[in-house]
């Protein structure tokens, strides 16, 4: 089995009981482990990360440890590097053995391709800001010059320029699943814009699966081709498997047997 999921924001303060967050995404790492072949961690699995030259951020023993079980057992793991944890140096290859990617990657997975992606490369051409906060974070350096800067001060204002960000984006309707956004249709969130936009160039890809959004999204393309978009482990604890043969959508319930 071949698992994607993404956007836990493991730290933030977003979430009521981070430490909560940490356990159910390792305990749903044990429940695939018997199964999984390889494991994409498409972006975002850290609220905040920057790599300094000696140092990491502290934390996310629970999850980092049970990743590196997993390599350690075999299993292939892939970090793509989201909005939130562009700043991933060597670290995670280097003490875990996971791969760590930081662009879009078009794979075969058995009988099928699959492009895979955080989102925000995309979603950059969305306005003129995105392009600009996705240019800046990426520019050595302006790295170099946040580097330069005491953790003490870029931790907490990182944290908290996010979790305000959030709240902006993620307001709570009736129900957990539920969420008031500024979509109107589906047709209209950009995800799924660009990729219509780029069915003819990527005509050889039968999956497009993203990050970043937020979204539960899996919708049917031209013929069998589909696009999916993971959802979060700020709401629904989703992810999405791929048999060889089917590529499903799901939510992870850590009282219930998968």
């Amino acid at each position: 089995m071949i698992y994607f999921t993404s956007d836990a924001h493991l730290g933030s303060h977003y979430h009521p009981d981070p430490l909560a967050v940490e356990r159910r995404l390792v305990a749903w790492l044990d429940a695939i482990a018997p199964s999984a072949e390889a494991i994409f961690f498409l972006g975002d699995m850290f609220d905040y990360w920057f790599e300094y030259r000696h140092v990491v951020p502290k934390g996310y023993v629970r999850f980092l440890g049970k990743v590196a079980e997993l390599v350690d057992r075999g299993v292939e793991v892939y970090f793509f590097q989201g909005n939130h944890d562009v700043w991933m140096g060597d670290y995670l290859e280097r003490e875990i053995g996971a791969k760590v990617l930081s662009n879009a990657l078009e794979v075969r997975l058995g009988k099928a391709v699959f492009r895979l992606a955080h989102g925000d490369e995309e979603y950059r051409r969305e306005c003129w800001v995105n392009n600009f906060m996705y240019r800046l974070f990426r520019a050595k350096w302006a790295q170099c010059l946040y580097a330069a800067v005491h953790p003490r001060w870029t931790v907490g204002l990182a944290l908290f320029l996010s979790e305000q960000s959030r709240r902006r984006g993620l307001k709570r309707a009736k129900t957990p699943h539920e969420i008031e956004n500024p979509y109107f249709h589906l047709e209209e969130e950009w995800l799924v814009r660009w990729v219509k936009q780029h069915l003819i160039e990527y005509a050889h890809v039968d999956y497009f699966v993203f990050g970043h959004r937020h979204l539960l999204v899996d919708m049917a393309l031209d013929g069998k081709r589909r696009l999916l978009i993971l959802g979060d482990w700020l709401q629904y604890s989703s992810y999405a498997v791929w048999d060889g043969e089917t590529l499903s959508l799901e939510t992870f319930d850590p009282n219930s047997n998968m």
